[in-house]
């Protein structure tokens, strides 16, 4: 994908799908940033299910989950711009202090909860390590809202033992 909306610049594709690209990118000037865009020709179930997933992450939004820095719709893309996390997810390796990324963990997923979102998809690549270790979730894309009292639980026991592992 060579051209962003909002004048962002990709520097390396990090994945993606058929109907989305997940890219780092940056501006002349500023920190580099994520983004997950739709080409610019998707279709409207495409875009209308990325701007859904942005609102969700928006109100997720706080301690131990990946800033939102901007919700684009321009020309036909749409694209939600996400803040850097340099130091990989737990799917790439192991945490540095698994209590300290067990208890953020836990923190962060009742928080979340808590203000009606159930993330749906808690998975070791979703668990981003910023340069102090501590977790950040990302990957919205199957969260719902919800009113359950533990809607993420089972996934998060699972999280938490792959993390106590250490693989």
């Amino acid at each position: 994908m060579d051209d962003l909306p909002g004048g962002w610049t990709p520097e390396v594709v990090l994945g993606g799908q058929p109907d989305r690209v997940v890219v780092r990118a940056r501006r002349p000037g500023e920190a580099p940033v994520v983004i997950k865009a739709t080409p610019p020709a998707a279709d409207w179930s495409s875009r209308a299910a990325l701007r859904r997933e942005a609102r969700l992450l928006q109100a997720a939004q706080g301690d131990g989950v990946v800033r939102l820095v901007d919700i684009l719709d321009r020309h036909g893309c749409t694209a939600i711009v996400l803040g850097f996390v340099p130091a990989g997810s737990l799917a790439d390796s192991p945490a540095p202090d698994p209590d300290l990324v067990v208890a953020h963990l836990t923190a962060t997923v009742d928080r979340v909860r808590r203000l009606g979102v159930a993330h749906g998809a808690l998975h070791p690549e979703h668990v981003l390590l910023d340069a102090d270790g501590h977790p950040r979730l990302c990957g919205f894309g199957g969260a719902h809202q919800t009113t359950s009292p533990d809607p993420d639980g089972p996934a998060l026991a699972a999280l938490i033992r792959t993390v106590r592992s250490g693989s």
